[in-house]
């Protein structure tokens, strides 16, 4: 007896250290709602889904369209306005909120879809720096996670070919960049038990890698990769 309990101890306390890292790492659900070519308003006007879902953590990654769909434009101080209903409905659904920077687009392939004119005075890509002032700003103030896919992607070399299917959308390699500057900015580990909505447009759904429509969802989107990163 006296030498197996000295075991027995060991055992017990490897179990009590151990254990709750391994549930708590098993993957938490994960839920895409990602809305195709929709700006921050309409994402807005949808906000009663994400909260139907009672997640612990919603992702936002929301204001493409907003600065790079000629159709869909809105001034940043709108898109502000809209983000941060967002956020202020999560905090009261006891949610916690994670926002997500918006890349520069490839100019040489967006240009091939949309006409220079279309966007008047500000280049793409000064629409883009304006709208990720008024995100970045937002995370500051208000104390919220930043993933800062922006300037993720730019180190790893823009959205070239590798990265992006067509300047903008991602391909799976460029999905699972985004997955992974999403997952730095969740706590380590995240329960099994909780929920976790990536809130978003086409690159939430995952134009690129998913088939349009209402497709199952590939393994390739961002949300899924970030699922099999927390069931690592």
């Amino acid at each position: 007896m006296s030498k197996i309990w000295p075991i027995a101890r060991t055992f017990l306390l490897l179990c009590i250290l151990v254990f709750p890292l391994i549930a708590g790492s098993a993957g938490a659900e994960v839920i895409n709602l990602g809305f195709p070519g929709e700006n921050t308003a309409q994402l807005d006007a949808r906000f009663d889904r994400v909260l139907a879902l009672h997640p612990a953590w919603v992702v936002i990654f929301a204001g493409a369209n907003d600065a790079l769909n000629p159709a869909k434009f809105l001034a940043p101080a709108v898109s502000r306005e809209n983000l941060l209903d967002m956020i202020a409905r999560s905090r009261k659904a006891g949610a916690r909120v994670v926002l997500v920077t918006v890349h520069q687009p490839d100019l040489a392939r967006l240009l091939k879809r949309h006409a220079v004119a279309e966007y008047g005075n500000k280049s793409p890509a000064e629409r883009v720096r304006e709208l990720d002032a008024v995100i970045t700003a937002l995370a500051i103030q208000y104390k919220i996670p930043l993933a800062d896919f922006r300037s993720t992607l730019l180190a790893s070399g823009g959205p070239n070919l590798r990265l992006s299917t067509d300047g903008v959308h991602l391909t799976l390699t460029g999905y699972a960049l985004l997955a992974a500057t999403v997952r730095a900015r969740l706590p380590h580990p995240v329960p099994s038990s909780r929920t976790i909505v990536c809130f978003g447009d086409s690159l939430t759904y995952g134009i690129g890698v998913r088939a349009p429509g209402n497709a199952p969802e590939s393994n390739d989107t961002y949300p899924a990769q970030l699922r099999a990163l927390l069931a690592r």
